[in-house]
């Protein structure tokens, strides 16, 4: 007799749920075995592409399986119970000091910071110092407050427009232009008064990778603030380029070396290699926090600082952070951008060759390879994203870039640890079949069906 789930007809799964399907609208009256739960959503996430064949996210598909082990083991460590788990805090202290550290903060101050669920978070948080900085100045000048502003290129990453929303900010936004994806001092001049609560700069834009010219927005502020005493800082959203540029152009100036530099975000999910999510804000010194955005609470058992928006959050990641710190150091961090340039770089080179595309190239930039179809081809990027999704399941975007530059359309490939040369070529066929393919569309030969592959569905190691 089979039992109520049928395992004596199918030993796998309950077949009511094989043939009723899951819940999806209402909370289930009864609950089912932990292996059938575990079998149906574990067969449904087959539906997902696969991570380690996803070219379009710069967020971390894959860690070494002691880091995996290390995040396994502490998944119930709430980071914010400090007095609980006050190792934990030290640790998430160490990331702080280490990382204040890399961005040259000043010698003999306080470094000062926040870990975050993401550099959205730490963002938002960078913003508030600077919006509350200002209103301060304001009031100890005796200056009605008004309505701030917030200067930045249209290169950002979209939190900062959320944060002018949620925090009644006017967003000034430079637009881009052809050919030029990146901003610099003449295009923030304009843009900045009295009511100015900052400058957002980007190392690492997700769009093409470049950098903004951060030292010379630095010398821009410097010598207006000699001029009109108006002190406009600087925070730099590095939340890609913040584990890559220090390792691959470590004489780049776009950190606490530069003097209107007040805070910087880094996400460790990122070019940090931690899976998502964590993020880091580092401010310049204890100084650049306003004591009205901290809260105490001892209902954990002491007296406690709390800067963050979000309360309870996993210490899983911060010390999967702290592991890929310790494990690489600076070495081993060259080592890995060293490897993945050398592969974009390759990738880069050949895309290029190819004739129907044209590579979008610059430096300082991030592992990766932003590129155009050439006008004239029968087929666009997304024809291209779309064709090699089903040649192989290569997962890989096609944008516009934002105004005044969006009649431009980009692919985008993320070179990240785990992309090897051999994966590279790979990629690089399965690209020259998509053009073949689609220019015999085109024309109206009837293309031959991507051969069928059988594709290893292992754990990535």
């Amino acid at each position: 007799m089979p039992d109520a789930a049928g395992r004596a007809v199918h030993p796998l799964l309950n077949l009511d749920l094989w043939t009723a399907g899951l819940p999806s609208d209402a909370l289930p009256e009864r609950g089912m075995d932990p292996d059938d739960a575990y079998r149906a959503i574990d067969w449904e996430m087959a539906l997902d592409g696969d991570p380690r064949r996803n070219l379009a996210t710069f967020v971390t598909t894959w860690m070494e399986p002691q880091a995996e082990r290390l995040v396994a083991e502490n998944l119930h460590r709430n980071a914010i119970d400090r007095a609980e788990y006050a190792q934990t805090a030290e640790i998430e202290r160490r990331v702080l000091r280490i990382l204040a550290g890399l961005y040259h903060a000043p010698a003999g101050v306080q470094p000062m910071g926040a870990r975050c669920g993401g550099s959205s978070e730490a963002v938002m948080l960078g913003a508030l110092a600077m919006k509350w900085r200002w209103r301060a100045a304001r009031e100890r000048a005796g200056r009605p407050a008004g309505r701030p502003n917030l200067v930045y290129g249209g290169d950002v990453h979209v939190v900062w427009d959320k944060f002018c929303r949620y925090f009644d900010v006017e967003p000034r936004k430079v637009p881009l232009a052809r050919d030029r994806y990146t901003v610099g001092p003449q295009d923030i001049a304009p843009h900045v008064d009295e009511h100015t609560i900052g400058v957002a700069a980007v190392v690492g834009t997700t769009f093409t990778g470049h950098n903004d010219d951060v030292a010379g927005i630095d010398a821009l502020l410097r010598e207006r603030r000699a001029a009109t005493g108006h002190d406009v800082p600087i925070h730099v959203d590095a939340a890609s380029g913040g584990f890559v540029t220090p390792f691959t152009d470590p004489g780049h100036l776009w950190d606490f070396r530069l003097e209107q530099v007040r805070s910087i975000n880094v996400s460790g999910h990122k070019f940090g290699l931690v899976y998502p999510g964590i993020g880091w804000l580092v401010l310049r010194e204890r100084g650049e926090l306003p004591e009205d955005l901290v809260f105490y609470e001892n209902y954990l058992g002491e007296l406690d600082e709390t800067f963050t928006l979000n309360f309870s959050t996993g210490a899983a990641m911060v010390l999967a952070q702290y592991y890929n710190l310790i494990r690489f150091g600076r070495e081993g961090y060259v080592a890995v951008n060293r490897a993945m340039r050398a592969v974009a770089d390759h990738l880069a080179d050949a895309i290029d060759a190819m004739d129907a595309f044209h590579v979008v190239r610059g430096e300082p930039r991030l592992p990766l390879v932003p590129w155009t179809v050439d006008e004239g081809e029968p087929f666009t990027a997304h024809d291209v994203a779309d064709r090699l999704a089903r040649l192989r399941g290569w997962m890989v975007p096609a944008y516009s870039l934002p105004p005044d530059a969006e009649d431009v359309t980009l692919l985008r490939v993320v070179v990240k640890e785990n992309l090897t040369r051999v994966m590279a070529d790979q990629f690089l066929a399965d690209l020259q079949t998509a053009v073949d393919g689609l220019r015999k569309r085109a024309a109206g030969a009837q293309a031959p069906p991507p051969e069928r592959r059988r594709v290893h569905q292992g754990t990535g190691y």
